[in-house]
């Protein structure tokens, strides 16, 4: 009985044991199949990593090209205000001259014209006034002649010609909407020898032709704009380019 007992509990070991080599052996099998999984879930995780890389060098990439872009127009922008801030500020200074003149040619009339056109012989300066407004015009102009005046040689007017643009209805009106911007550098230096008179101002005008001599306030700040312009167009060109 003893040896019965005893080979019983033998051969529930033996099972036993043969239970466990095929639990190992299942085991085995399962850790190589996990193994596999393994392996597959780190290569698609290298895969991955690979690309959110990839992508995030190409998202790297697109970002200093569109800071690089942004950066070039807020320097853009940047000249464009001082420039702009520049222009204003010259723009402004001649402003008062460019309302003074407008304000004079207001304070003319069509009976002021009139009276004028009916002297037999106006004041030189009247004469060189329209001179001023015929150059700008750039409406035929006699030869120069230099005549002597109170204080020193004068050009003698082309009055002739004066007389038939003061018959146009239309004259005022043609000086209000004068087109500046057009002026050149010949222009202004055909009026040198005008304005640079001693007797070239509106006060000498105003005594001698009245309301009339907000025309040599007009030609005075034809000039000022010209040159504030020539200062101010070619900034304005350079950011357009």
């Amino acid at each position: 009985e003893e040896v019965m007992e005893l080979a019983n509990k033998v051969n529930g070991g033996l099972e036993k044991l043969d239970e466990a080599k095929q639990d190992i052996s299942k085991m085995r099998n399962e850790i190589i199949i996990k193994n596999q999984e393994l392996e597959v879930a780190q290569k698609e995780s290298v895969r991955l990593l690979s690309e959110i890389s990839e992508s995030t060098a190409v998202a790297e990439k697109e970002k200093k090209k569109v800071q690089k872009i942004m950066d070039s127009v807020s320097k853009k922008a940047a000249e464009i205000n001082v420039v702009k801030t520049e222009a204003e500020r010259d723009l402004a200074a001649a402003k008062p001259a460019l309302d003074a003149a407008l304000d004079a040619l207001n304070s003319i009339s069509p009976k002021d014209i009139g009276a004028l056109k009916a002297l037999k012989k106006p004041p030189d300066i009247v004469k060189r006034i329209f001179d001023c407004v015929i150059v700008l015009r750039r409406f035929p102009l006699k030869a120069v002649n230099w005549v002597d005046g109170k204080n020193g040689k004068i050009i003698d007017g082309s009055y002739e010609t004066s007389l038939k643009m003061m018959s146009d209805l239309g004259f005022l009106g043609s000086l209000m909407n004068f087109p500046k911007e057009f002026m050149t550098d010949e222009d202004v230096e055909l009026l040198q020898p005008y304005v640079q008179a001693p007797d070239f101002n509106y006060d000498a005008a105003k005594k001698a032709s009245g309301n009339v001599a907000g025309l040599c306030s007009w030609a005075q700040a034809m000039i000022t704009y010209h040159h504030v312009a020539k200062v101010v167009t070619p900034k304005i060109d350079a950011l357009r380019a």
